[in-house]
Formats: structure tokens, C-alpha cells, sequence
């Protein structure tokens, strides 16, 4: 609890809790709650508004249904789902109906169908790729923490990467290559993906080499481009997949949303080929989840020869110095057995010092220098860097121990340094195939918060916010119930509501313990609860 003190001030702490209610009455074993309005006499609430305007058009092409939006709407039902967002992802013909606060419908409004734009494929003049086939690893290394970014394949063609563990990111480096041509529009990078949705986040970095991942702070000559919501204009609807491009130019680099152009960064490339890396980062929501529907790069007829990737753990997590003791765990050697040629190649975030140059990894009896993929990169803490090493000749074939033990990394200076990931790459075709996409996440409901504010002597204002900006699908809410010294004081229905903001006024002396309780439509869900301490 938190809690200010003042001689007419209202405090309020505030703290998010699960609450399973165990009202009969409110929550039945089956069938949707229903609440009833009730206030107690020192509690006001306003009346509800009129019913909600309809959207004023609706329209569905390229995979959307899209409207206009609705003034004082808190969301909108479609397709038998509520959503936050003016869009949703779909096609055909349905209904779509705007929803306020309480609940209330508007009358419906069928969606019409206009022509897709299939034209930037052709602008593209290189590599795309639809996901058709579920050998990612072919075109692609994905990093990621293990098991908190796990990819599949998804129905009619898609990448879904699911992410289960909160707010991670999953980084996409392209086998394929961006080339650049001579002059005028040079190249150009398409995503179609939902990653940018409220509180997600694309990010496209444009290096030279062939880094993993890159970090806060990209090399001096790479080109990042960010998409989230400080980027505007541009509608973005949770789940929803739009094409994002960047349009480098001989004076910029324009950022395109479905052929509008949202930004341009001052930049011109000072290379002629580089990699690209697609990271996405999903909504705080649980579990995260992205989907990308296709990839386009220009100059590159596809990837290049091909690798079988072997990711291997080192025996700490923690690069060491030089002579320092290393624990004595390895890895199999399996890998190495039958190849001709191999590398390692790692990603380590950086301390506040040590030489990345001099790093170098121990395994078992060899000891392989290890150098970065890149140039220009930043040594400040925090910075991720992708380092690659050739295996010496003794470590492959058929001969040899069946374990290489210690592997360990070893830098001068190492100050904390960390692995985040290590793989092993040798030539080869990947037999490594995506399943099956598991089930979209069901809805969720959205998320509430409160605060109390003064108003005078003995009165107050609690404000209740109901946010589903984030939800891919949201689950209906029956309302809430607002409870003082654990007395039920207020009930305000919203059958079928989505979000909103509500304010009631409460005339009270002293202090007093609130609670406002979150009631779902759907009795075998759990209750939000948000405690508010008011003292005067």
C-alpha cells in the first residue's frame, strides 16, 4: 500500500489482486452473470448515455474488416468477438456494432468488400517468402529464450511465435541478404505481421555482417527502424496484420504501413548488402503471442548454401577471464562427427569492460578465437554482440572423445559479460520442421485500475478504468461492484461490456477501505480486484 497524507487530501494506494468469488447468487454454475444496479445512499453514479452512434462505414480487404471509428465507444462487436480497436482480422461480410461503456450496442453496420493491394510484392524485386513450407531454420535462425519464444506453423501459411514466459522478444535474421541497387529507390524490406499492435513492438535492424541479435544499441552503420505506438498515423489493431516496409532511398529511408507512409529517418545506407533482422516483441499479455505472414527483400534470389544448426549450452552463463577455473560440463560432440567444416557462433551481452576481440572459446582440449560478425559495435553495458569461431580440424570426423568438456567462453576483462545464446553451425540442409500452431489464445478481460481523487471536504471521485486496448480477443464483463470497509456500497451493471471509464462520487467522512471488484460474464473465471486505501 501507498498512501499520502494531506489535510484534505484523498490517498489512494492501489494494488492489483486474483479474487475468485464464491457468491452463488452472482455467479451461478452456468449460464452468463447478470448484475444489478445498486448504490448505496452516499454513493452517486451517472446515468447511462444514449445508445452508441454505428460505425459510419465499414469496409474488409487484405485480410481486414476495418470501420471507422465510434466517438465514446469503449470498443465494438464483430464476428461474435469484442475487440478494442476500430479492425479486426477477417474477411467477407459481417456486422459490426459499436459498444460503450455499459454495454450497449449500437445497431449494426454490414461490411462491404473492396479490392486487395497485391502490388508491392512486384516492388519488392527480390526474395519473398509466404511461410509456406515449415522449415524456418532454412531461411531463418530465430533467437529466442528456450521456451519462451516457440515458433510453429500456422494455418493457411503463417509464422506464429508463441511467448508464454511475458515480455520477450524473438529476433528473425534472414538467410537471405538485402542488396542494393545503384541509385533512386535502392532496396526495400516488407514484413506483413501483427507484431505492432498497442504495446507490441517491430523492430527492423539493417546491418552489415551477420549478427544474431543486436541490443539496445545497434552498430554505427546499421539502420533500425521501430514500429509501436509512438509511431502514428497508422490503425493497429491487436491480432491484426498489417505490411510494414522500409523504402531506403538515395536521400532516406521511408517507413510504409499498407502503402502510407508513417516516417522517414534521415539516414542513407553506406553499404551496399546486409542482413535483415526482424524482432518482434508481443503485448504484456499472457500468453504473448505474434504471428508474421510474410517477408520481402530486395536483390536476394533466396538464402544462401545451406547450415544444420546445433544449439549447445555453455557450462556457465558467465564469461570468464582467461585463467579462471571452469566447471567441468560440456557438450556431445555429436555434431562434429561427420562434418567437413564447422563454426561456432555466440551472442554475449557485454559488462563494463573486457576486449570482445580477444574472446575466445574453450572446448574440451582446443581453444578457438572467437570475432565479432560485425564492425562498429558498441561496447557500452548492456550491448549484445555475435561473435563467430572456425572449429580446428581435431574436433571433427569420426575419431575423437564422444564429449568436448569444458566449454566455456573466456575474455580478458569479462566484468560480467553473459551468453545469451551458442550454436553450432555446420553444412547441411536443416531436417528441423515447425508443428502445427497451437489453438489462438482464448480472451481476455480487460485491465482495471482505480484511483481516488478529492473533491472536497467529504466527498471524492473514484475513477475505474477498464483497459483491453491490448487483447487480441476480449472476454465480456458483467460489470463491477464496489465495496467500502468490505459493505457492498455500489453495482454497476455492463452486460456484454468491454471497457470504459467510470466515475462515481462518494460523500464520506474519515478514512475508509475501498474495494472495487471486477465481475466477468463468464462465472468460471476468476475476479480483478483493486484495493484503494482512503484516508483524509
Amino acid at each position: 500500500m501507498i498512501a499520502v497524507v494531506g489535510a484534505a487530501a484523498v490517498l489512494v494506494a492501489a494494488v492489483l489482486a486474483l479474487r475468485a468469488s464464491d457468491d452463488a447468487v452472482k455467479k451461478p454454475s452456468s449460464g452468463a452473470v447478470r448484475l444489478t444496479k445498486y448504490t448505496a445512499d452516499f454513493v452517486q453514479v451517472s446515468d447511462h448515455p444514449p445508445r452508441p452512434n454505428p460505425p459510419s462505414t465499414v469496409w474488409s480487404s487484405d485480410g481486414r474488416v476495418q470501420w471507422t471509428p465510434v466517438e465514446g465507444a469503449a470498443g465494438y462487436e464483430v464476428f461474435g468477438k469484442l475487440v478494442s480497436a476500430p479492425e479486426i482480422a477477417g474477411s467477407g461480410r459481417p456486422e459490426v456494432r459499436a459498444v460503450d461503456a455499459h454495454g450497449q450496442r449500437s445497431s449494426p453496420v454490414r461490411a462491404e468488400e473492396r479490392p486487395g493491394d497485391d502490388g508491392w510484392r512486384a516492388k519488392v524485386e527480390g526474395w519473398l517468402d509466404d511461410f509456406d513450407d515449415s522449415f524456418l531454420a532454412r531461411r531463418y535462425h530465430l533467437s529466442g529464450r528456450e521456451g519462451c519464444v516457440n515458433p510453429s506453423s500456422g494455418s493457411g501459411g503463417r509464422l506464429v511465435l508463441d511467448m508464454p514466459c511475458g515480455n520477450d522478444t524473438a529476433v528473425l535474421r534472414a538467410r537471405s541478404p538485402l542488396r542494393l541497387k545503384e541509385s533512386g529507390e535502392l532496396g526495400r524490406v516488407a514484413v506483413v505481421t501483427d507484431a505492432a499492435g498497442p504495446r507490441g513492438r517491430l523492430v527492423l535492424d539493417l546491418v552489415p555482417g551477420s549478427p544474431d541479435r543486436l541490443g539496445p544499441i545497434p552498430p554505427a552503420d546499421a539502420i533500425r527502424v521501430v514500429v509501436d505506438d509512438s509511431v502514428l498515423p497508422g490503425t493497429r489493431g491487436a491480432g491484426v496484420l498489417h505490411r510494414f516496409e522500409a523504402v531506403l532511398t538515395d536521400n532516406d529511408v521511408r517507413v510504409v504501413q499498407d502503402g502510407a507512409q508513417i516516417a522517414t529517418l534521415p539516414v542513407v545506407p553506406r553499404w551496399r548488402e546486409a542482413s535483415v533482422l526482424i524482432s518482434v516483441t508481443p503485448p504484456p499479455s499472457y500468453p504473448g503471442r505474434v504471428e508474421i505472414d510474410a517477408v520481402g527483400i530486395t536483390g536476394s534470389p533466396g538464402p544462401a548454401s545451406g547450415v544444420i544448426e546445433t544449439p549447445v549450452v555453455a557450462g556457465t552463463l558467465r564469461v570468464l577471464e582467461p585463467e579462471e577455473e571452469a566447471p567441468g560440463i560440456g557438450i556431445a560432440r555429436a555434431p562434429l562427427s561427420g562434418a567437413s567444416s564447422a563454426r561456432l557462433r555466440t551472442t554475449v551481452r557485454l559488462g563494463d569492460g573486457g576486449d570482445p576481440n580477444r574472446m575466445a572459446a574453450q572446448l574440451g582440449p582446443a581453444t578457438v578465437p572467437l570475432r565479432p560478425v560485425v564492425s562498429g559495435w558498441s561496447a557500452a553495458v548492456d550491448s549484445e554482440l555475435t561473435l563467430v569461431g572456425d572449429l580446428p580440424a581435431e574436433l571433427l570426423g569420426d575419431t575423437g572423445p564422444d564429449a568436448l568438456s569444458p566449454f566455456v567462453l573466456r575474455m580478458p576483462g569479462a566484468s560480467q559479460a553473459q551468453v545469451l545464446e551458442s550454436y553450432l553451425e555446420v553444412p547441411g540442409e536443416s531436417p528441423v520442421k515447425l508443428e502445427n500452431a497451437p489453438a489462438e489464445p482464448p480472451p481476455v478481460l480487460p485491465v482495471m485500475t482505480a484511483e481516488v481523487t478529492a473533491k472536497g471536504p467529504n466527498d471524492a471521485s473514484l475513477t475505474i478504468t477498464l483497459d483491453a486496448a491490448h487483447a487480441r480477443s476480449v472476454a465480456p464483463v458483467a460489470g463491477f461492484e464496489v465495496y467500502v470497509d468490505s459493505s457492498l456500497a455500489a453495482v454497476v451493471p455492463m452486460p456484454g461490456g468491454i471497457g470504459g471509464r467510470h466515475e462515481l462520487l462518494l460523500s464520506l467522512k474519515g478514512s475508509h477501505n475501498v474495494e472495487v471488484r471486477l465481475r466477468p460474464e463468464d462465472p468460471g473465471r476468476q475476479t480483478d480486484s483493486v484495493l484503494l486505501e482512503l484516508r483524509r
